[in-house]
This record gives C-alpha cells, sequence and structure tokens, in this order.
C-alpha cells in the first residue's frame, strides 16, 4: 500500500498547484503507479476539491480589490500613514495574486507578445540566419 504521505503530495500538485495527472505521476517518477493516482483523484474527488479552491481564491480577490477601493477612497479624505502602509500590504497580497493584473504588467505582456514569432520578427531571424 502507498504511502499516505504520498496521497497528500500528489493531491496537493492537483488541488493546489493545478497540474495535470500526467505531470504529477512525472514529477513523482515512479513512486505511484498512473492507475493508483487516477484512483485517488476518484475516490477522493480531488476535481471538485480544485474547483472550491478556485472559487475561494476569486472571492478573497474580489474581496481584496473592494478592500482597496474603500481604503483608497479614505486615503482621498484624510491622510493617514497607517492607511498607506494599509494600501501597501493591499496591493501586494493582490499582487501575488495569479490572475490579478496592474496595468504595467499588462503592458509588459503585450510588448512581450509583440516580440514572439509574428511574421516581421520571422524574417528579422531568417534575414540574421542566413547573414551569419
Amino acid at each position: 500500500m502507498p504511502d499516505p504521505a504520498l496521497k497528500e503530495k500528489a493531491k496537493n500538485m492537483f488541488v493546489i498547484n493545478g497540474f495535470s495527472m500526467d505531470t504529477i505521476e512525472t514529477m513523482m517518477d515512479g513512486e505511484v503507479s498512473r492507475k493508483t493516482l487516477y484512483n485517488w483523484r476518484k475516490q477522493d474527488n480531488w476535481e471538485n476539491l480544485r474547483r472550491q479552491r478556485a472559487i475561494r481564491t476569486e472571492g478573497r480577490r474580489e474581496r481584496l480589490e473592494a478592500a482597496l477601493d474603500r481604503a483608497l477612497d479614505e486615503l482621498e479624505t484624510v491622510f493617514d500613514p497607517k492607511l498607506v502602509f494599509s494600501i501597501g500590504k493591499l496591493v501586494a497580497a493582490l499582487k501575488s495574486s495569479s490572475t490579478f493584473e496592474f496595468t504595467e504588467e499588462k503592458k509588459d505582456k503585450e510588448d512581450n507578445k509583440k516580440q514572439g514569432f509574428s511574421e516581421e520578427n520571422l524574417r528579422e531571424i531568417e534575414k540574421k540566419i542566413l547573414d551569419l
């Protein structure tokens, strides 16, 4: 019988980290069989646990955004260093959230996409290769 710690490790990889079953199997490198992983997932309803976690995370993010809005509104009327500190903490919490993006981060992503494999960039790469 596999070690319960392996089951918990696989569960956390699926539910918390969002890894696919194939990735978990590869990462666990033969510690547990593919069939066992799928049995665990079905028996303990890992899919539902993952979904519930996503819903809770989204709810927290919405509450953090609302708290940040309230704090910013209050800061417009009264300057309080403690409030500024709180706003900084709220921003840090939101920034650590995987789906919350600040304007400059969105711009950076767009700039990085432009640097990807567009037709223009591929022509430039081809030209540089041919010049070698």
